[in-house]
C-alpha cells in the first residue's frame, strides 16, 4: 500500500477512520454482534471462497476462477 499522503491529510483520515471505527463497534454492541466471531467466521468464508492456490495475484471475482 502506498503511504499516506501529507501529514495533514493523514489527520483527516485517522479521524475519519476513527468515526467509522466507533460506529462499527457502537452498531455491533448494540445489536448483540459479536465482532470477534464475526471476523473468524468471515475469514473462514472467504478462505474456501477465494482458495490461495487460484486466488493469489489475481483480481477475479470467486466465480470467474478457470
Amino acid at each position: 500500500m502506498k503511504k499516506l499522503m501529507a501529514s495533514d491529510k493523514k489527520v483527516e483520515v485517522e479521524e475519519e477512520l476513527a468515526d467509522v471505527l466507533y460506529f462499527v463497534l457502537r452498531f455491533a454492541q448494540m445489536n448483540n454482534i459479536d465482532l470477534s466471531t464475526a471476523t473468524e467466521k468471515k475469514i473462514e468464508k472467504n478462505n474456501k471462497k477465494y482458495p490461495l492456490d487460484k486466488a493469489k495475484g489475481c483480481n477475479k471475482k470467486y466465480n470467474e476462477y478457470e
